[in-house]
């Protein structure tokens, strides 16, 4: 009987156990899963910073020297002596080479000549014939039909060389200006006897006085031959080569050597037409920089845009851009391939966050910006990128707390966890 008490008793206990224990566990699990921290996907963040930011492109292109030029000669006849050699500096008008002058010494003597003569027939136009004057004239009508006889004869034999192919065609035209000298000569020879003899008229007298003046045009035209037979430079700066030797015999128009004046250099680059309202925007900067290949790794060269081209090249689809460079130190040298970097755009004290903090949603540029650990969704403008950093504008400040890692499936009002903040 006492067993049969003791059973039931602890059976009532267990009874009790069950039917209160279970609301007991139902009320503490309730209150635990209500203290329960709802914890979002971890983020990093940071605030928007001032910078300034610049939106580059680069293109590439070749320099040219400022100046080039060739020193010329203006004479046929052999070259005696070349006083410079390639890589040598000249200032303009130094020598550059020395052609044979014998002809041209000539031909000035032979006007000089000339003009004593249009001046004698001059003055004794004006004065009245001497006896003796009139016998000095005859004379020299003599003296200048036997020269333009011998100046016939060599022009003849000089055409025949010259259809051989034995001589020059500059040759040939020496020939035929002596000829056309020697008849004018006569000419003059026998207009002054007749002068002489006849006595001189008023317009006789003007014709005399319109001789000496072409004869003086003929020995300034004979002094500045005899000066082209020195060649020198067209131009200040460094000869490149020297394009002949001394003994040849060059032709008038040969290039005796290449000079270029590269102080300056200019560099002309092709830019797609895609660019064009972009080169003559107002807010293209002027200043680019230059890198030469040759030169990796070194501080790039200041250039100034200098010129946009305003026609586009039908096949290339481009137009051209040159810029100048100064090149006083001589590092730069024309033909060398570099690329330029042009400032298409800036932007001065613009509110900027690393490009990963602006998401594309359906067109529309966001960030998420973090307050009480919930993101709030802010839509912006972009404007410069540059550098990893995009120029935002929009309700942003620079103490707000911008998403910059972990926003590619935010969605707005939604908690997050920031486990970095830069």
């Amino acid at each position: 009987m006492r067993r049969r008490t003791k059973a039931l008793a602890l059976f009532a206990v267990g009874a009790l156990t069950v039917f209160v224990g279970v609301p007991v566990l139902q009320i503490v699990r309730a209150s635990l899963e209500e203290e329960e921290v709802v914890e979002g996907p971890p983020v990093r963040v940071a605030s928007p910073q001032l910078r300034t930011l610049r939106q580059t492109v680069r293109y590439s292109g070749t320099l040219v020297a400022e100046r080039s030029a060739a020193a010329i000669a203006r004479l046929p006849g052999e070259v005696l002596e070349i006083p410079v050699s390639a890589n040598d500096t000249v200032e303009a008008g130094d020598v550059i080479a020395e052609i044979e002058d014998d002809s041209a010494r000539l031909e000035l003597e032979q006007a000089r000549a000339n003009l004593e003569t249009r001046e004698s027939q001059l003055r004794a136009a004006r004065r009245g014939p001497r006896e003796e004057e009139v016998e000095n004239a005859r004379a020299e009508v003599e003296q200048a039909e036997e020269e333009i006889e011998v100046a016939e004869s060599d022009l003849e034999r000089t055409r025949r060389l010259y259809d051989a192919g034995t001589i020059s065609r500059s040759r040939l035209e020496e020939a035929e200006n002596a000829f056309r000298r020697a008849q004018t000569e006569l000419s003059n020879a026998q207009r002054s006897l007749r002068m002489l003899e006849q006595g001189a008229t008023d317009e006789e007298i003007e014709q005399a006085e319109s001789a000496v003046r072409a004869a003086e045009r003929q020995v300034e035209l004979a002094e500045l031959q005899l000066r082209y037979t020195v060649v020198r430079a067209p131009v200040s700066g460094r000869i490149t080569s020297v394009e002949v030797e001394e003994g040849t015999t060059v032709d008038s128009g040969t290039p005796v050597a290449i000079i270029v004046n590269d102080d300056l250099v200019r560099a002309r680059i092709r830019v797609p037409e895609r660019r064009y309202a972009e080169f003559t925007s107002p807010e293209l900067l002027s200043e680019t920089q230059l890198n030469a290949a040759a030169y990796p790794g070194i501080e790039p060269h200041t250039a100034q845009i200098t010129r946009i081209g305003s026609t586009i090249d039908p096949g290339s689809r481009t137009f051209e851009v040159e810029l100048t460079a100064d090149n006083s130190d001589g590092s730069l040298r024309p033909g060398m391939y570099v690329e330029a970097t042009f400032t298409v755009r800036e932007s001065v004290d613009a509110l900027s966050v690393p490009d990963s903090a602006v998401v594309n949603r359906a067109g529309r540029h966001l960030v998420f910006v973090v307050v009480d650990d919930l993101v709030r969704e802010v839509e912006v403008e972009r404007g410069v990128r540059s550098g990893g950093y995009t120029e935002i504008r929009g309700d942003i400040d620079d103490d707000s707390q911008i998403v910059v890692e972990g926003n590619a499936f935010l969605e707005d009002d939604q908690y997050v966890r920031i486990v970095e903040q830069r």
